[in-house]
């Protein structure tokens, strides 16, 4: 019978933050999944899993969450428009973003802009 070595788990968890914070550093160009898992030493499954038992959410989730959090800091400072926003993280589509970041904030990115509190 084959024993698991010892610290093997703490060592996976280990790995799953690391990944976190690569994702956190790189919100705006974060590495795609099998290269994040390669960069932390583990398989995209165990990264994926990891996540979502670490964190509760999947990598994804994770990303849209944060990114959505620096939209918001970016519109309240009234110095970008709601499209260069949007352009930054990654939106093509305006339409898109606008739907995540109300689905996050109970509000439009147009509404943060002109100084609205949202929900959250």
């Amino acid at each position: 019978m084959c024993n698991p070595q010892p610290g093997r788990k703490l060592d996976t968890i280990a790995r799953i933050y690391h990944a976190k914070e690569i994702l956190h550093s790189r919100l705006e160009q974060p590495p795609a999944l099998l290269d994040l898992a390669r960069q932390v030493g583990v398989s995209d499954r165990t990264l994926r899993r990891g996540f979502r038992e670490v964190f509760g959410t999947t990598v994804v989730g994770y990303l849209t969450q944060q990114r959505m959090k620096q939209a918001e800091l970016l519109l309240r400072e009234r110095t970008c428009t709601v499209a260069e926003v949007a352009n930054q993280f990654g939106y093509a589509h305006l339409g898109h973003f606008a739907a995540g970041f109300k689905r996050q904030f109970g509000m439009t990115p147009s509404e943060c802009l002109a100084g609205r509190q949202g929900t959250q």
